[in-house]
């Protein structure tokens, strides 16, 4: 299984309005200009998930819909999950994808839990996580999902090497 872990782009900083909480915070208009053109990176890596997994939070949300799009992965394959919100359980994560029999998924969630994910993945340990910065992406092989999951770590890019690769 190929898995992109993506973490959402730049969003607008918490407390700008007295209504406006983490989780409605949205991309800025920079923001999600950037995502498209990280999509574009994205698309000439051959990147084709089956699926896209996303945050309920907005900023994910819009982030997993610009990836969706330049992808053209189906609406129908991008799937909320309360399973990739700040500080859940990395357990019932990957549960939630061992359940969904695909062969590419892409995530797309917050820091430090998506770096996390990435280290527990390919190192077997939370600690060493690998930075994701905002609008970054990496793809870890999945080689074993029995006992748990394990792979190899294939690429890590900035958010600025995939607008390159983009252009």
């Amino acid at each position: 299984m190929d898995l992109y872990i993506i973490r959402h782009g730049l969003a607008h900083p918490l407390g700008q309005k007295n209504d406006f909480t983490d989780e409605k915070r949205t991309l800025t208009a920079q923001g999600r200009d950037r995502m498209r053109e990280i999509a574009k990176g994205l698309r000439k890596l051959e990147v084709r998930p089956e699926m896209i997994l996303t945050s309920h939070f907005a900023r994910a949300r819009e982030t997993a819909e610009i990836v969706a799009d330049s992808l053209a992965v189906d609406a129908k394959m991008l799937m909320l999950t309360s399973n990739l919100a700040p500080g859940s359980p990395f357990e019932t994560l990957l549960a939630e994808i061992k359940e969904k029999h695909v062969e590419s998924i892409a995530l797309v969630g917050h820091e430090p839990d998506l770096g996390e994910l990435a280290g527990l993945i390919v190192s077997g340990d939370s600690a060493f996580a690998l930075p994701l910065r905002k609008g970054g992406a990496c793809c870890i092989h999945v080689t074993e999902r029995i006992p748990s999951f394990r792979g190899v770590l294939v690429w890590l890019l900035t958010p600025k090497q995939l607008r390159i690769i983009g252009k």
